[in-house]
């Protein structure tokens, strides 16, 4: 995720090209996709006690909802239409639509939240899972019909975004949520079976699966439907198989090698952890935000593989130092982490404010 943005925000357009190129494309694409999936898995994972009687208690739900809703602020934050929020009544139109565009931190706050609230009403993990690969699936299937609407004539200008790439959205809930609903409908058959048989769950649930799907994209290309040809990619549902696919087998073959692995290094845990914050700081670094210039700003597609890799090298191991470190004082001194996390948002906002012009 890391080197992927860093690479294509700084890369020149004449080494962005050739067979290499379209490789590393189209690995690139399986990192958000097996992102997305491991969101949905984690939630699974970390709502297993939502079916053990008074487990989850009205405050906890309120308190995951609060932080779903918390991505998809952040994720606006990185888009502000303006320097300072004095200065919204200036901002043109171009910057409000950039503004209210759906990237991916939105999506899995917005689609947690609906995992949330299906978890509230499901009665059992076992619903739970056919809800959430019931959904997954409706989802693909409307994709293909959904981008033919022009959703800006027919709703509000912050829900067309979440519905179509039409308006710039990178991550709209069609078809992306589809990756987020799947990976937790495959956690909840990890929590129910899978973590006991784990042999059995990367073969029968990941692998297998994840080669049908890859086997079902590519074979659809010699069908005599109009909307298979061209690429895997130019139908919802194929490009779904052809991205899920990888993936599924990526995690199948990861399950398998852990049983030969006794401890990982404490920065994996780490930067596992604070995703959410090492996603965040990345961007601000690569891209920029309101509240600072980043590379791209000096360097936006004119280095040379060498500096480059630099770059990569430099953003890969400053976010491992800030996951580790952040995590640490997160353990050790909870309280502290809480008044610095507290005391980091209000000087931000209040930057914001007063940043000088």
């Amino acid at each position: 995720m890391m080197y992927g943005h860093t690479v294509a925000a700084l890369l020149a357009p004449q080494y962005q090209q050739g067979t290499w190129y379209d490789v590393w494309q189209f690995q690139r694409g399986l990192t958000s996709s097996l992102f997305l999936l491991l969101g949905g898995f984690a939630f699974s994972l970390a709502t297993r006690r939502h079916w053990v009687p008074q487990a989850d208690t009205r405050m906890a739900v309120v308190k995951r909802v609060r932080r779903f809703a918390l991505f998809v602020l952040l994720g606006y934050s990185l888009h502000l239409p303006v320097y300072r929020l004095l200065d919204l009544p200036l901002a043109t139109p171009e910057n409000w639509q950039s503004f209210q565009n759906v990237d991916v931190l939105q999506l899995v706050g917005v689609t947690l939240i609906v995992l949330q609230l299906l978890a509230l009403v499901s009665r059992s993990r076992r619903v739970f899972m056919a809800l959430s690969f019931g959904l997954a699936a409706v989802v693909v299937l409307l994709t293909a019909p959904a981008l033919r609407i022009d959703w800006t004539a027919r709703v509000s200008s912050w829900v067309a975004p979440y519905l179509s790439t039409a308006t710039g959205s990178l991550f709209p809930l069609l078809p992306w949520s589809a990756f987020v609903l799947t990976g937790a409908g495959l956690g909840q058959i990890y929590s129910r079976w899978g973590a006991a048989h784990l042999w059995a769950f990367a073969r029968w649930v990941l692998l297998v699966p994840g080669v049908v799907l890859l086997g079902l994209a590519f074979v659809s290309q010699v069908l005599p439907y109009p909307q298979f040809h061209g690429s895997p990619f130019a139908w919802p549902p194929t490009e779904f198989a052809v991205r899920t696919g990888p993936c599924l087998i990526i995690m199948g073959a990861i399950a398998l090698l852990s049983h030969r692995i006794q401890h990982l290094p404490r920065l994996f845990g780490a930067i596992a952890q604070e995703s959410l914050l090492v996603y965040f700081v990345h961007l601000c670094i690569v891209y920029g935000s309101a509240w600072n210039n980043g590379l791209y700003k000096w360097y936006a597609v004119s280095l040379g593989p060498v500096a480059t890799l630099a770059a990569v090298v430099f953003v890969v191991v400053s976010m491992s130092g800030l996951a580790l470190v952040w995590n640490h004082v997160k353990r050790t001194r909870p309280r502290t982490a809480k008044k610095i996390a507290w005391g980091t948002g209000i000087v931000l906002f209040v930057w914001l404010v007063v940043r000088p012009m």
